[in-house]
């Protein structure tokens, strides 16, 4: 058997250069959401704006149309309905 030392270990602290680097990625990360909530924000202003159902705007997005659809959800954007054909009277 392995005789271990009665000392405890000294308590560890991270590097300065772990610590930085920690701080860096915690700054992207938080730039990465804002950005891809404005990203989200604007996909749901331009389905209100431009009136295309969710698959045709979802061609132009690196998104499904699932997640176009979540999307509006998410901003309270109304799906297009298809128009409604009225009945011809003679």
């Amino acid at each position: 058997m392995t005789a271990h030392p009665k000392d405890p270990k000294p308590a560890y602290e991270p590097s300065d250069a772990l610590t930085e680097a920690e701080k860096e990625m915690n700054d992207a990360w938080e730039a990465y959401e804002e950005k891809r909530h404005a990203y989200r924000k604007a996909i749901a202003a331009e389905l209100k704006a431009s009136g295309l159902s969710h698959a045709k705007l979802a061609v132009h997005l690196p998104y499904t149309e699932e997640t176009v659809r979540g999307i509006a959800r998410e901003y309270g954007v109304a799906p297009k309905r298809k128009p409604t054909v009225k009945s011809i009277k003679d």
